[in-house]
């Protein structure tokens, strides 16, 4: 797996509005989802990342399983840790979520 720096993230237009802590940049790269304290035994959710930053991530998925408060354990080619689903979008067959981290190990 290896992140990509997108072509666009120095087309983005700035917003006034702009709430996050942390500055974001937009990456494309795979991340591996496992959901914790499920009762459903499912198979880890193979992810393409959006955005990374110091605190959290956005990924697009196919799984409609992951919802607000659920704890996921996640794994890319950057890092891999804990982290807590914020909100999660679904448009048709689009699926995007938004992710904060909760615990993380750094890859050297």
């Amino acid at each position: 797996m290896h992140l990509k720096q997108s072509p666009l993230v120095d087309c983005l237009p700035a917003h006034a509005e702009e709430r996050r802590r942390n500055p974001r940049r937009e990456v494309q790269g795979v991340i591996l989802l496992d959901i914790l304290k499920s009762d459903l035994r499912s198979s880890p959710i193979r992810a393409s990342l959006i955005d990374l930053s110091a605190s959290g991530f956005r990924a697009s998925h196919a799984s409609k399983e992951l919802c607000s408060d659920q704890e996921v354990t996640f794994f890319h080619d950057e890092g891999e840790g804990r982290a807590r689903v914020v909100w999660t979008r679904i448009v048709g067959q689009s699926v995007e979520s938004g992710f904060l981290i909760c615990q993380e190990k750094r890859q050297e």
